[in-house]
């Protein structure tokens, strides 16, 4: 004798087996719109960092020379991460932004002063 009156309880156990899915679903969502919200702040951040670091440089009467190209280069590619965090693409985003920090750091370099 099943659960229910004239069945075998089949629809009770795929109802019991789909109520959680909708909560899984959701909390990957959430996740996900997390991380692009956090990679879109940080590339945002690496393009407000490389610009500011050239505004610095250029009003302390530093030379215009190869870290000027280093901070832009910067800049372009933590924009680009932007725009591709921004589309849900994290993981490429992720990977250009730490190719324009890479690249923003030579910036830096004694060989550059």
């Amino acid at each position: 004798m099943g659960l229910l009156p004239g069945g075998d309880g089949e629809e009770l156990r795929e109802r019991f087996r789909a109520q959680g899915r909708a909560d899984l679903e959701e909390g990957r969502r959430r996740d996900a719109r997390r991380a692009r919200g956090m990679h879109v702040a940080f590339a945002g951040l690496v393009v407000v960092v490389c610009l500011g670091l050239t505004v610095v440089r250029l009003g302390a009467g530093d030379a215009a020379g190869v870290w000027v190209a280093s901070y832009a280069v910067g800049a372009v590619l933590g924009g680009l991460g932007f725009l591709l965090a921004r589309g849900g693409r994290t993981r490429w985003a992720v990977v250009v932004i730490c190719v324009a920090v890479a690249v923003a750091s030579l910036g830096d370099s004694p060989a550059f002063r």
